[in-house]
């Protein structure tokens, strides 16, 4: 295989992965997607420690990253009717990985952004100042707030 066929079979395979990972729960639709980013020192202790809260916990979760970057994901598969029990654990799963994510020095946003599900990492992480100067750049970039509303960062009318 050429270098350029090996790369598109590797990119290819990361692609379907989410599809694997939902397989695993037949029926599943959707899944709980986490997404940090920890020192290369701490890699393998934050995919290890995750994997045994995705076993202790019980629940699916395959885990896997980037080995370059420091880069990983759990991705959970969750069922249009799961309990609220099993729901408490997935996110608990996901606390504990973004929780300890930072106490290592990592980032709690890895490569997909914040959404609305890690704005109260995200303020823990950056702090009172961090977050204070993201809104004066956001209020100088959006001023009518029409670029992802809500999101992040919220502001007051003005």
């Amino acid at each position: 295989h050429s270098e350029q066929q090996q790369r598109h079979n590797l990119w290819k395979a990361r692609h379907q992965l989410y599809y694997a990972t939902l397989a695993l729960r037949p029926g599943a639709t959707r899944a709980l997607i986490t997404d940090a980013c920890v020192p290369m020192s701490q890699f393998a202790h934050l995919i290890s420690t995750t994997a045994q809260d995705v076993q202790s916990l019980q629940v699916v979760g395959p885990c896997f990253g980037h080995a370059g970057d420091g880069n990983f994901h759990c991705i959970m598969p969750l069922l249009e009717h799961d309990s609220q029990d099993y729901l408490d654990r997935v996110h608990e799963v996901n606390h504990n990985l973004l929780q300890r994510t930072m106490d290592v020095g990592g980032t709690c946003t890895g490569e997909h952004g914040i959404g609305y599900g890690k704005i109260s990492y995200l303020q823990q992480q950056c702090g009172h100042g961090g977050i204070h100067m993201m809104n004066i750049i956001k209020q100088s970039l959006d001023p009518h707030h029409i670029m992802n509303p809500g999101k992040i960062l919220h502001f007051t009318s003005s």
